[in-house]
C-alpha cells in the first residue's frame, strides 16, 4: 500500500513528488509514456513568467509570482540553469497604450517586482534587435527562461534518490475507491494507495 500514488511524469508531477518525498512516504509515480516529461512538459516554452498577466486576487496570480520568486534558489539547489532575461510585451501603436497600461497596474496588484512602461528608444536601448516601429513596452525584469526537460529531469532524479518508485509506459485505466483508500487500475496491474493526486494534465 502506498500512502500517496502521483499520475503523470510532468514537471508537475515530478515537481510533487519531490517535495513529498522530503518527508518520510511510500510514494510511486505512474506514467504512460515511456519516460517522463514526453508529454505537453515536453513542448513547454521554459518561461519563468513574472506574474503581471493573472487577475489579481486568484490563486494563478499568487503562485505565478511565488514560483517565480522561488526559481532563482531552486535552480541552484537541482543544479539546472535558469536565466533571468526579462520579458518585453511590445506596443506598435498608440491605441495599444491603455492595454499596457491594464498589464503593468495588474503586475503592481500582484506585486511583480520592478516592473516598468519603457518608451521606444529606451527599449531599443536593452533589446537593439527591437523593430522600430515599436512605440513602447512594458519591461518585467524578473521573467525568465528555464529548459524544461532539465528542470522536470532534476524533480525526478531528486524524487528517484529520495524513494520514489517510478512507473514507466504504466498507463492508469481505473481509479476504485476501496475501505481504507484507492485501488488503481493500470496496464502494469493493480495497486493500493491512500492517495491519489492526477497531475495528468488533459488526461
Amino acid at each position: 500500500m502506498y500512502d500517496v500514488i502521483i499520475i503523470g511524469g510532468g514537471v508537475v508531477g515530478c515537481a510533487i513528488a519531490r517535495e513529498l518525498s522530503k518527508q518520510d512516504r511510500k510514494i510511486a509515480l505512474f506514467e504512460r509514456a515511456s519516460d517522463i516529461c514526453e508529454g505537453t512538459s515536453k513542448a513547454n516554452s521554459g518561461i519563468i513568467h513574472a506574474g503581471y498577466d493573472a487577475t489579481p486576487g486568484t490563486l494563478k496570480a499568487k503562485l505565478n509570482v511565488q514560483g517565480n520568486q522561488m526559481m532563482e534558489a531552486l535552480s541552484k539547489e537541482l543544479d539546472i540553469p535558469f536565466k533571468k532575461n526579462g520579458s518585453f510585451v511590445l506596443m506598435f501603436e498608440e491605441e495599444g497604450r491603455g492595454e499596457l497600461k491594464k498589464l503593468y497596474d495588474r503586475g503592481l496588484q500582484n506585486d511583480v517586482k520592478e516592473l516598468q512602461i519603457l518608451e521606444g528608444d529606451a527599449v531599443r536601448k536593452l533589446e537593439p534587435g527591437v523593430s522600430e516601429e515599436v512605440k513602447a513596452a512594458l519591461y518585467a525584469p524578473t521573467s525568465g527562461i528555464v529548459c524544461p526537460f532539465g528542470m522536470t529531469y532534476a524533480f525526478a532524479e531528486n524524487a528517484a534518490v529520495n524513494g520514489v518508485d517510478f512507473y514507466l509506459n504504466t498507463e492508469v485505466l481505473n481509479i476504485k475507491k476501496i475501505e481504507d483508500g484507492f485501488q488503481i487500475v493500470t496496464s502494469k496491474g493493480n495497486f493500493k494507495t491512500k492517495m491519489v493526486i492526477n497531475a495528468a494534465g488533459v488526461y
